[in-house]
């Protein structure tokens, strides 16, 4: 097998490619597009992402991948908060951590 699609199996891309979108990509996007504080706060922080830590924590023990995973989507979005929502943002990464180690922990 080639050393580069070895590494990439290795390190479980499909994991960090949903982090850095619903992380810090989706967050750039609407800060491009001047998306107003209603969409922002209620689709894309309480319920877009909420159903991501959901299903990143299901598949993530369904595939029997190591749980420090779990932490890759709440990190890219403290960067993304970081450089491009409102500060009260910072506590929905609490709150995805939290989503995904319980769907990590119901998932059997």
């Amino acid at each position: 097998m080639n050393k580069t699609l070895k590494f990439f199996v290795q390190i479980k891309w499909r994991y960090w490619l949903a982090g850095i979108v619903f992380g810090f990509v989706l967050p750039f996007v609407l800060h491009i597009t001047s998306a107003s504080h209603v969409f922002i706060d209620l689709w894309f922080l309480m319920i877009i992402n909420t159903l991501a830590a959901i299903i990143l924590g299901s598949l993530i023990k369904a595939n029997r991948v190591h749980w420090v995973l779990l932490w890759l989507f709440p990190l890219f979005f403290l960067l993304g908060v970081h450089f491009f929502l409102p500060n009260y943002a910072y506590y929905f990464t609490i709150i995805y951590l939290s989503t995904s180690y319980i769907a990590y922990g119901l998932t059997s």
